[in-house]
């Protein structure tokens, strides 16, 4: 059984312009589709509130706690969720970790690490920590994390936008990470990936702003030089067979539908 959930969390990156993403992508693309809303709060009062290095702690906290017993209470064996900033991810992936006892690998397109923990960030905005967060059995104090994530288990795509100790973390754990030139490098890269890893069950991260701006600039935080549209479609299409839950995250307003984000919300539908 697949379920679909719109998770628009926006504290992560403390910018409401994710949060009206989700909210135009329920609007635009998902009319007469059966999904799940997750409660989601706008007072922006509650991002003053900071603790263990974390803006928005108390109110972070409430909602990943709230959308992961949400999720094992639905039980479901596939999801497929929209946001949101890229933080909201973290409970559906927490779920699926606890769903199949960790036999999983994550494969986080992002052109930004997601990597610092509370005390490496110069912002102490979430947004920052997810990955590297959903290595910690509390999710840094958020959420309860059954199974922790192991480097090994962790494929990032499309880094260009990463902080020195990001840098420094994926040297030294050795977690795989591959750039938007060694995709390219590569044509069959991740038909040959897919085809290579232990694990039977795949979840994949999708922030949009891993696509080059000058193709879809709908992202709060674009970096030049990303994928492109087609090459992100084929890697969805790579990892499809194994596929037991796919995030898109990171949508800003544009006003118009674009067929793009149709093609990524088929896609989240059908596999």
């Amino acid at each position: 059984m697949k379920k679909v959930y719109v998770n628009a969390q926006w504290q992560g990156g403390s910018d409401l312009a994710t949060f009206d993403g989700a909210n135009e992508l329920i609007k635009m693309y998902l009319d007469g589709l059966h999904f799940a809303e997750l409660p989601v709060s706008t007072d922006p009062t509650e991002m003053a509130v900071k603790a263990k290095g974390i803006r928005g702690f108390d109110v972070l906290g409430r909602q990943m706690r709230s959308a992961y017993a949400r999720l094992r209470e639905d039980a479901p064996d596939q999801i497929f969720t929209l946001g949101g900033g890229c933080d909201a991810d973290v409970p559906g992936i927490v779920y699926i970790m606890e769903k199949y006892r960790g036999d999983l690998t994550l494969i986080w397109l992002d052109a930004h690490g997601d990597l610092n923990t509370p005390g490496e960030s110069a912002t102490s905005l979430f947004y920052g920590m997810p990955l590297r967060s959903l290595m910690d059995d509390t999710c840094f104090g958020l959420s309860e994390n059954r199974f922790p994530l192991r480097a090994s288990q962790i494929i990032h795509i499309g880094g260009r936008d990463l902080d020195r100790l990001e840098t420094e973390f994926i040297e030294s754990s050795g977690l795989s990470a591959y750039t938007v030139r060694d995709i390219r490098a590569d044509e069959a890269w991740a038909r040959k990936t897919a085809g290579e890893l232990q694990s039977e069950h795949i979840y994949l991260h999708l922030d949009l702003d891993v696509i080059d701006p000058a193709e879809f600039p709908n992202t709060p935080l674009p970096v030049g030089g990303g994928l492109h549209c087609g090459e992100v479609c084929g890697i969805l299409e790579a990892f499809a067979d194994k596929l037991v839950g796919l995030g898109i995250y990171e949508y800003a307003p544009s006003g118009t539908r674009d067929t793009f984000i149709e093609k990524l919300i088929r896609f989240g539908l059908t596999f």
